[in-house]
């Protein structure tokens, strides 16, 4: 056996030449450093307290009415999404119109006018049925349209076009053009386009008013996208003034149990005559029940007048605005930020009345008409009961005290 010196086992180890021992053993381990653990732990934890404090950026306006999927815990209206649509190469098509005030106005037939078939109807109102497709940051979508006369003007819904950087009409004879925006109102969701044509067949619109439940009507549409366009589903008018609440406000409209789907937003509900007497705009959903046919359409009598002044102005006049802009703030940067609400002012319009009474930007809306308010929907709510000229006591968090401010609202249209 192979001893060493002491008489002990002997045995190689790869630390020989740098042990003079020689023995069976190995060197002592290093003790491990855990400092860049530590250093990595620290830059993640700084990343997250700049991310705490930046997190207030970028949140909606209080003035913009968002136009999307309503859905609240139990049943609500929703205004039927537009169709997303796939991308497509698309022919050389008409520069849009110049989006000028015009002189369009709306005639209504006030009689009922001959009952036609279904067959007949159809043939008589579909010239006068546009798709319309919009280009997107997220992307395509799809809508309908009506043609109001025979120079270009066209209507449809305004959550079909609203944040479209580009709009385009389809005819039913297959010509495509441009669109340009004449005017909106987020308030009635409506829009009124123009484009470059002449010759066109405008809608014959016959008096919503005249309407009972029961009455027989048609939709036409192009529900889920164009692939489908002009397609036209049949019902009955099931209610007459509906008061329909969508978001922050209350639309009186008609409900039909024609059949409406995505895609069908701004197109027409027709009379046995061939008459316009609405325009679809939204449909009952649930999250938890399933809920087939009942659909509502704005009632063309009440439409008619808005039309007109979005036609000649742009805008609806009268429309109450507070002159500031709103985000949400979470419960956690809420509490974070030892603040007594959760709406925060984002930026104060210099010609309102809310500047020149001190309202700043980074102050905080606790409370309206001496309600407290946590969302956009509530805070809207009560400012829309009235109208522009009014004056409202808004309760305001600033400079670390909470005061009651006197505001009087101004026309939305001066912020345009």
């Amino acid at each position: 056996m192979d001893l060493d010196p002491r008489g002990e086992k002997r045995c190689e180890s790869p630390y020989r030449d740098y042990y003079s021992t020689g023995g069976c053993y190995r060197p002592p381990k290093r003790r491990r450093s855990y400092g860049w653990l530590a250093a990595v732990l620290g830059f993640f934890l700084l990343c997250a307290a700049a991310y705490i404090a930046m997190d207030r950026r970028g949140a909606p306006p209080e003035e913009t009415m968002r136009q999307h999927d309503l859905d609240t815990e139990q049943v609500t209206a929703a205004v039927l999404p537009s169709d997303p649509a796939a991308p497509e190469e698309t022919a050389a098509l008409t520069p849009a119109a110049e989006p000028l005030a015009g002189e369009f106005r709306m005639t209504i037939s006030s009689g009922s006018g001959r009952k036609m078939e279904l067959p007949d109807i159809y043939k008589k109102v579909i010239p006068s049925v546009v798709s319309i497709t919009t280009l997107t940051p997220g992307g395509n979508a799809t809508g309908t349209g009506i043609v109001l006369s025979e120079d270009g003007y066209l209507v449809t819904n305004y959550h079909v076009i609203s944040g479209a950087e580009e709009i385009r009409a389809l005819l039913t004879s297959g010509e495509e053009y441009r669109a340009a925006m004449v005017g909106w109102d987020e308030t009635s969701d409506l829009a009124v386009l123009k484009i470059d044509a002449e010759g066109l067949t405008p809608a014959e619109f016959g008096s919503s008013d005249s309407m009972e439940v029961g009455d027989a009507v048609v939709a036409i549409g192009d529900p889920l996208g164009t692939e489908l366009r002009g397609t036209m589903t049949d019902g009955i008018i099931c209610g007459i003034q509906r008061d329909v609440h969508v978001g922050d406000r209350t639309m009186s409209l008609m409900q039909t149990n024609a059949a409406l789907n995505s895609g069908n937003s701004g197109g027409p509900l027709v009379n046995m005559a061939g008459q316009v007497i609405g325009i679809n705009t939204m449909k009952l959903k649930s999250n938890y029940t399933p809920v087939e046919g009942i659909g509502f359409a704005i009632p063309v009598t009440a439409a008619g007048p808005i039309l007109e002044e979005l036609a000649e102005k742009g805008y609806v006049s009268g429309r109450p605005a507070v002159g500031f802009s709103l985000e949400v703030l979470s419960d956690r940067l809420r509490l974070f930020y030892d603040l007594p609400g959760n709406l925060y002012i984002r930026q104060v319009a210099e010609n309102s009345d809310a500047y020149a009474q001190g309202i700043r930007a980074g102050d905080v809306i606790v409370a309206i008409e001496g309600t407290e308010v946590s969302t956009l929907d509530e805070f809207n709510t009560i400012k829309n009961q009235f109208k522009a000229g009014d004056t409202v006591t808004l309760t305001v968090f600033h400079k670390g005290g909470e005061m009651d401010v006197r505001v009087t609202l101004m026309d939305r249209a001066d912020l345009q």
